[in-house]
Formats: C-alpha cells, structure tokens, sequence
C-alpha cells in the first residue's frame, strides 16, 4: 500500500523530491484548487518554481521539483538529453493480450525475456490520444511521426526487470500513461488500472515511480530510492 500522504525525501537550496501519493494530481488543471502536489510543495519545501514533471492521478511516488529559475532550465536540459532517469515498479496481470478496447498496433512480444539494468528490453512507440474524451492513449509504430498524432517523440520505457508479475522499468522523457500504456500493449496490463486493465479495478493502480537518477547542479550524483511496489 502507498503513503496515503505527500513527504519530502530530500530539500536542498536547488530541489526537493517530493512523495506524490496516489489520488492527488501532480499540477492544477485549469484554476487552482490548491490540493495538487504542486500546492503542497510550495507551502511545505519553499520556494517550488515548477515540478520537473508529473506523474498520473491514479500514479504515486517520487516528483522533481525545482526551486528557482535556474535549476529548472538545467534540469530541463538533462530532461532533454536523456540524463534524468525515473524507475517505476509495477505488479501486472499476465493476460497475454490486450484488453477489449481497441486502437492497439500488432504487440511487441516479451516471452522468454530476462531483462537487466544492463540489457533492458526496450519498448518504443509514438503516442496519440484515444477514445471519448481522449481519455486514454495508443501506441503509434511504423515510423509515424506527426505532432498532429503523436507529439513530435518517440517514447521509450526500458523493462529493466521482472520478477513474478513485478516489472520494473526506466523512462527519461515521459508522455501521458506511457507505462501503463506500454505494459498493456505488450500483454501485461497494470493491477487495479481502470482505463487499462484487463480486469476492473478492485484497489489502487499498483504503479509505483519508486526511483530517480540525475546530476545535481552542483555536479553531484543524486540516487533516491524508496521500496518497490509488491
């Protein structure tokens, strides 16, 4: 079971890693309505400029926030070279296809795989919104690459374990359900996901972004890590 509310894990004078727990929104949609983690960053670890990214409603775990202007355009820049790491654990459902609701290309395949740190399996597609409301997301392959569809980016989520129906997986740049989108595509749909899920929901979205790697402006390696998700 996650934390059922927001912590700090680390405060410098640059960042802090904040603990987003599930069933609270990373950021405001549209006006304030001052229950996001950004809310409660910037009243408990402040100043907050701007969190470095976000994770689902439904998601929880650990946030990358800014505290001035500066540290946010270098961590952006490590955002755009592939330099800021986020690991996610996940207990998933062994379905071997994917749930009814369609939209999904030909999937990639991850029998018989032992995937390491060192020789990840590398699932990669573009994205484009799907279904009322758009609600969720759907792969893109085939070399499809519109900013209309898909945003412009390939995406890649990096399986970096698995062990039982655990798997663990690294992504730099994110969009919207990625992991939850991938997993479901290759046939391992996420526990408990209700847009996803090859069964109903009966708890919380078992995804956990339990890890972040990057270099802090000062140049010092920064690892946090809390425990994976069971």
């Amino acid at each position: 079971m996650a934390n059922k509310a927001p912590y700090i894990l680390e405060e410098t004078e640059h960042f802090a890693v904040v603990f987003k727990p599930p069933k609270m929104h990373s950021e405001p949609a549209g006006e304030k309505t001052g229950d996001t983690l950004l809310d409660w960053a910037a009243a408990n670890a402040p100043p907050v400029f701007a969190l470095m990214h976000r994770l689902d409603f439904e998601t929880h775990g650990l946030i990358l926030a800014a505290k001035t202007p500066l540290s946010f355009e270098y961590f952006k820049t490590l955002q755009n070279t592939d330099e800021f790491i986020k690991e996610y654990s996940a207990v998933c459902e062994n379905n071997s296809a994917v749930p009814g609701n369609n939209g999904f290309p030909p999937p990639p395949s991850l029998a018989g795989l032992e995937p390491s740190p060192d020789r990840p399996l590398v699932i990669e597609s573009f994205f484009r919104p799907f279904g009322p409301g758009r609600k969720q997301v759907r792969p893109v392959i085939n070399g499809v690459k519109t900013r209309k569809e898909t945003a412009g980016d390939i995406y890649r989520t990096q399986i970096t374990g698995i062990s039982g129906n655990v798997f663990t997986a690294r992504i730099s740049r994110g969009f919207r359900h990625q992991i939850r989108c991938h997993l479901c595509w290759a046939g391992f749909p996420i526990l408990n996901d209700p847009l996803y899920g090859a069964s109903p929901a009966a708890g919380e979205l078992a995804l956990r972004a339990h890890a972040l790697f990057f270099t802090d402006p000062l140049g010092k390696p920064r690892d946090y890590q809390i425990e994976i998700i069971r």
